[in-house]
């Protein structure tokens, strides 16, 4: 999976906070699916965003509000991926390193 400091940098700096959550979530989502189809990720807006990751019987879940989403947006352009994978993976959700990969970046 491809992506672009420049090209995130101008999407943390310019998207409204909800579209760039979800732009986060398709990336997170695009590297889940590289790794195995069967993931699926859901982004619910209820009094906060409910982030979650769906892997046949396994739910992974992250509970983020606006306010702090904003905060991770301003700070850098990929600190909001960092928040979601590191909870994920404290969730027990496996990750897999490797060479070019965006979550060798993003951690």
């Amino acid at each position: 999976m491809n992506i672009s400091g420049f090209a995130r940098g101008l999407m943390s700096r310019n998207y409204s906070t909800e579209r760039f959550l979800l732009h986060v979530a398709n990336c997170v989502e695009g590297q889940l699916k590289e790794w195995d189809e069967q993931y699926e990720v859901l982004v619910l807006k209820l009094k906060n965003y409910e982030f979650i990751v769906k892997m046949n019987d396994r739910d992974y879940y992250l509970s983020i509000s606006e306010e702090e989403i904003t905060a991770l947006q301003q700070m850098d352009a990929f600190a909001l991926d960092q928040k979601i994978w590191k909870e994920l993976e404290g969730q027990g959700l496996p990750i897999e390193r490797g060479h070019g990969n965006y979550i060798d970046y993003v951690l």
